[in-house]
């Protein structure tokens, strides 16, 4: 009997998929005695092969750890604001907040980092990371100067200040072209899903347990030519934010590239839940 059970154990471990809780244990364990690299291979392997099938603890837990281990800042942020944004609930939210604030705040973008501090506190109130949060940003001081991905152009100078500043007089300025409307996004066509398609894929937006955020949001998406909707699903407390209603993670990538590429925070939710309507 022992021996099958030696077995047994060693079939489990090389087929990985019911330890997957485990082998997160094991990133984190390698992570704190500085095995980032270790660490980093693990966590491939399991977003890879277990994710997948993976409780929605766990799926939390593998995004947190992708963010905190990846080398480039950028990638870690997507990580966080996904975290945010499918996983409002989540224990790792309120610190996927925190390292979004301090990013932001290192590239000089102080009232992003007040904003992600402000909604710690707001909708984490309880957490231990509020009071933590609170410290940091009374100690941060100044940010540093914008980086150039987000410093923005110096308002040109009104021809009547240049006037006054100047004894020589400068030909007239001709009026600056005014800038094209931004054309509103449009969902992209797709063919009619078979009648027996499980349209599970959607683009979310935000969850909320203040629905006046959520509607405020809403409305923004409806302004820029989204058809968005609010809806509650059973075991939730949040109205969440979505868009689309896709067969395919595929189809559901497409719309997520173009609401993206518009500077829209979004990711991808699996959901196979009943939705309930609040509004369209």
């Amino acid at each position: 009997m022992r021996a099958r059970g030696v077995l047994t154990l060693a079939l489990l471990l090389l087929s990985g998929a019911p330890l997957a809780g485990q082998s997160l244990d094991r990133v984190e364990e390698l992570a704190r005695l500085g095995r980032t690299e270790e660490a980093r291979t693990l966590l491939q392997q399991w977003w890879n092969e277990a994710r997948d099938g993976a409780p929605q603890r766990d799926l939390q837990r593998g995004l947190w750890l992708r963010g905190r281990l990846t080398v480039d800042p950028n990638l870690a942020d997507l990580d966080y604001q996904r975290l945010v944004v499918l996983y409002p609930s989540s224990p790792f939210a309120p610190q996927a907040l925190l390292r979004l604030a301090q990013s932001a705040h290192a590239n000089g973008d102080g009232a992003a980092a007040e904003r992600h501090v402000a909604t710690i506190v707001r909708d984490y109130p309880t957490s231990p990371v509020r009071a933590e949060a609170e410290g940091w940003l009374r100690g941060a001081g100044t940010p540093p100067p914008a980086t150039e991905a987000r410093r923005s152009p110096a308002p040109a100078q009104p021809p009547a200040a240049a006037a006054r500043d100047s004894t020589v007089a400068s030909p007239p300025t001709p009026a600056p072209t005014p800038a094209p409307a931004p054309t509103p996004i449009q969902t992209t066509p797709r063919p009619p899903a078979p009648a027996d398609a499980v349209l599970e894929w959607s683009v979310q937006f935000g969850a909320f347990t203040d629905a006046d955020r959520a509607f405020a949001l809403h409305g923004e998406l409806v302004a820029a030519g989204l058809a968005a909707r609010l809806v509650r699903v059973a075991g939730s407390g949040f109205v969440h934010v979505r868009i689309g209603r896709f067969a395919t993670r595929a189809e559901a990538s497409t719309q997520l590239q173009q609401v993206t590429s518009r500077g829209f925070t979004a990711a991808i939710v699996r959901d196979d839940r009943a939705e309930e309507v609040v509004r369209r």
